[in-house]
């Protein structure tokens, strides 16, 4: 066999003959201080020959990934088996040694395409995980499927595969132009590239990185010579780049319409988008709304240098952020261009018009007082700010203080940056006296309890506990407690501070307790929390008991269980794991006699929200996502397990009985006003109500969690993004469009509700709607903008809207307690001054058009 020699070899070789040729021939000979050169060739010719062999070894294969259940690709299309083919593109990766990327295109019995994008061996379609072992996909595994739209592609997407190192992520754009399509440009870091096109107009272009680094634009040709773009991360935010690199920051700005605001009155807010490094929106940097009259100014700004720590006692969070100065505001319409010197090159700051916003973000070292906002105003003149102008505060419309310039300062560690712990425990209190055995056969279950003392140093806000009491629980292991993990794992359990690392655990103020009875923790163990249908192995009880209670029963599980506690009044029972979803509870006997047991540990829900009435597969596999809905429009969600909703935690092993979540109308939640719930929807109805939820799996401190197994296996990224909503039952489909892909889903269910589930979470873009109605029509609904954070239920609610209904929130509540004074601080109270502050604002406006920002 004839195989070409890598020029590396040559190379080396080459060098390798001049250093060791004798003299006369072309070469010196060789002095005594060459011996570690020629080491050092050698030792290269021995990596060049191992990165050789690696790469012909580098992929294994492994057993396929397991199959999709049809019941759960029910709603958004079940690809038939017989359908399915790939497109033949075979686009390679950056990587030479890495198999091609294509995509499978398949057909549902509705009549939908679905595509899949994975990595093609040996003519079997898969994908390779960051452990180098290539695994075919099966067919319904990560397909999106859509229809054909009026005038642009059927499908079109980016694909995100998560990487052990940026290097090693991937964005492959992908989509079916339709089989009459011209072309397909696709636009990257590199430049404009034209696409080749398969079957079905499809196309493939990989691209090494994320997404929001690659920001790839697809220009698609139609047949009838029209374009259509489409940008995957664009998004309809008023972003500013961050100086050194992070993402990118936003303004927002409104009218204040806050009881006691002047009607000229606006205000502005400044924060840093999430990111892939820090993706959970509670940690990013946020700004105070400051407000100032623009009627009477031309413009309102804030100039500042913003600390690690400088928002714990301001009322904003600027957390352990970076060191930034900032210039954000507003500016009034007589306003044509803005200046901002002192910080390098003169820069032009833009405006948006939407509320007359603006924004600069510098490096934290540059001082504010050495900055100047020139304002060039329309007719002409020019006013220049060497500081913050008068401003308000947001809420209660007092006057800001200017504040002095805090000095630079960098980040603290993620450990010195964690709160520190409520209690400090009383060593002297701390027992293991009580156990229980293991109803599945593992290790002996075992609580540790201590009482505490109030840390100083911690922040309690309306008035700290005089005493705690404490639990942990978990197991033996060589000596420690320990909180077993999946696959073998362990985590040390240690006293004072951590009660919240076991999952069951955690303090109570004794003062508390004696107030509100026994506390009650339940959680279930699973031996395989990845299945498809996790079992529940064991059921775990613990939790205290108020002082002077006595002769604790668990109620719940079969004939009333008589409960041990030890010193500090904590008890623990293991149960079988067929009590999961049981409504255990605890009663004790106080003050001589038996009182009422404490509130079931299972939500007291309606059974409709518990039985999913739509399903979606697990982007990482396991047990599936559901979604249910009562008739009042509350929207439930989690993972399916028993046929009922719960929730699984792969990574720790545990799952509980419940939703994970609610959706829906705020106002008609359970419990809620019945007249308030029949208010909203009036006049403002969508024939769909989405909800968008997003989990980062980042802590709140320190590092994320390593990437789970099915991550790598399927290079699927961290975090979730969950879409669920209620349509009206003249809906036949809801084709979305995201960031991500394009798929069609049919509502389902009593509620006509649906669910699907994406990994990792969207950085940037939008997500819209095409709605199919029963009678043929179609309609458009915008429903997330990423960039913002803002959910998009239609067009934006003017001040006439917010008028209209407060006026009707306000007629509901005087005819449900007609004539009753309202009592303070009732949201009948709040309402009427907030009802006069938005009059003032629109009879403003009538009488000075054009002079404030528009909405």
């Amino acid at each position: 066999m004839n195989e070409q020699r890598p020029r590396v070899l040559e190379e080396l070789g080459e060098r390798f003959r001049e250093l060791a040729a004798p003299p006369g021939r072309g070469g010196a000979r060789m002095r005594a201080s060459e011996g570690p050169r020629v080491l050092a060739l050698a030792a290269l010719i021995v990596l060049a020959l191992a990165g050789v062999a690696t790469a012909a070894i580098l992929i294994t294969r492994g057993a396929p990934l397991p199959a999709v259940p049809a019941v759960d690709l029910r709603e958004s299309g079940v690809p038939l088996p017989g359908s399915a083919r790939l497109a033949g593109l075979d686009v390679p990766d950056p990587d030479p040694a890495a198999p091609p990327w294509d995509m499978r295109i398949s057909r549902t019995a509705d009549g939908e395409t679905c595509t899949a994008v994975g990595q093609v061996l040996d003519g079997q379609f898969g994908i390779v995980g960051l452990d180098h072992v290539f695994r075919a996909l099966p067919l319904g595994s990560v397909d999106a499927c859509g229809v054909a739209a009026q005038a642009g592609p059927v499908l079109a997407g980016a694909r995100v595969f998560v990487g052990g190192l940026g290097s090693e992520a991937r964005t492959v754009v992908n989509g079916l132009a339709g089989p009459g399509a011209r072309a397909v440009t696709a636009y990257g870091p590199e430049g404009a590239s034209r696409l080749r096109l398969g079957a079905d107009g499809s196309f493939v272009a990989v691209y090494r990185g994320y997404v929001e680094e690659v920001r790839p634009k697809l220009v698609v040709t139609l047949a009838d010579g029209r374009a259509r773009t489409i940008s995957f991360v664009a998004s309809s935010a008023y972003e500013v780049a961050d100086p050194q690199g992070g993402s990118p920051w936003q303004v927002s700005g409104e009218a204040d319409v806050e009881p006691g605001a002047f009607p000229d009155e606006d205000c502005a807010q400044a924060s840093e988008q999430p990111g892939r490094d820090d993706p959970g929106r509670l940690n990013a940097p946020l700004t105070p709304q400051v407000c100032g009259r623009l009627g009477s100014q031309p413009l309102f700004v804030l100039m500042r240098r913003f600390v690690p720590g400088s928002g714990e006692h301001t009322g904003f969070p600027w957390n352990n952020n970076p060191t930034r100065t900032l210039v954000y505001g507003a500016a009034a319409p007589r306003v044509a261009s803005l200046t901002l010197s002192g910080a390098g090159p003169a820069r032009a700051l833009a405006i948006n018009r939407r509320g007359g916003v603006f924004l600069a973000v510098l490096d934290g070292h540059v001082d504010p007082r050495s900055l100047t906002l020139t304002a060039h105003l329309r007719d002409g003149q020019s006013v220049s700010y060497t500081r913050s102008t008068a401003l308000y505060e947001a809420r209660r419309n007092r006057p800001l203080a200017e504040q002095p310039v805090p000095p630079y300062g960098e980040p603290l560690p993620p450990a010195k940056a964690a709160p520190p712990p409520f209690e400090l425990p009383i060593s002297s209190t701390v027992r293991e006296t009580l156990r229980a055995r293991d109803p599945a056969g593992g290790p002996e279950w075992v609580l540790r309890s201590w009482q505490g003392k109030p840390n100083p140093k911690a922040s309690f806000g309306g008035g700290s506990p005089r005493r705690f009491l404490c639990i942990q629980v978990g197991v033996r292991e060589g000596g420690r407690l320990v909180q077993e993990l999946p696959g073998g794992a362990s985590k040390p359990l240690r006293v004072g501070g951590e009660g919240t690392d076991a999952q069951v655990g955690g303090c109570n103020g004794i003062a508390e307790l004696a107030r509100r009875g026994p506390v009650v923790q339940v959680q279930s163990y699973t031996e395989h929390p990845e299945a498809g249908e996790p079992q529940p192995t064991r059921t775990v009880v613990a939790g205290t008991l108020p002082p002077g209670a006595s002769d604790p029963l668990l109620i719940g599980a079969g004939r009333p269980r008589p409960l041990r506690s030890d010193a500090n009044h904590a008890f623990l029972a293991v149960l079988p794991g067929r009590y999961w979803d049981a409504p255990l509870r605890v009663s004790v006997v106080r003050d001589g006699r038996r009182h009422t047991p404490s509130a079931a540990s299972t939500l007291p829900l309606p059974r409709r929200l518990l039985e999913p009435q739509a399903r979606t597969p697990n982007p990482d596999g396991g047990a599936p996502w559901g979604v249910a809905a009562s008739p009042k429009g509350t929207v439930s969600y989690g993972r399916v397990i028993d046929g009922q909703l719960g929730y699984v935690s792969e990574r720790e092993g545990f799952l509980n009985f419940g939703s994970t979540g609610f959706g829906g109308p705020g106002a008609c939640l359970i419990g809620s006003n019945a007249h308030v719930c029949h208010v909203l929807p009036r006049g403002h109805r969508q024939a769909v109500e989405f909800n968008v939820q997003s989990d980062s799996e980042a802590g709140l401190f320190g590092p994320a969690p390593p990437l789970s197994r099915a991550q790598i296996e399927r290079r699927t990224l961290p975090g979730l993004t969950l879409i669920t909503g209620r349509a009206d039952p003249q809906v036949a489909a809801i084709t979305l469009i995201t960031p991500r892909d394009v798929r069609t889903l049919r509502p389902a269910g009593p509620e006509h509700v649906f669910i699907v589930a994406y990994d990792g979470q969207f950085f940037g873009g939008r997500i819209s709607a095409r709605i199919l109605l029963r009678d043929g029509r179609t309609l458009t609904e915008p429903v997330f903008d990423f960039g913002s954070g803002e959910e998009l239920p239609g067009p934006r609610i003017t001040l006439a809207g917010q008028l209209a209904m407060f006026r009707r929130l306000l007629a509901a509540q005087r005819a449900h307690k007609p004539g009753a004074r309202p009592p303070r601080g009732s949201p009948r109270e709040e309402l009427l001054p907030r009802i006069r502050a938005i009059e003032g604002r629109i009879a403003y406006e009538r009488a000075h058009p054009g002079l404030l920002p528009g909405p």
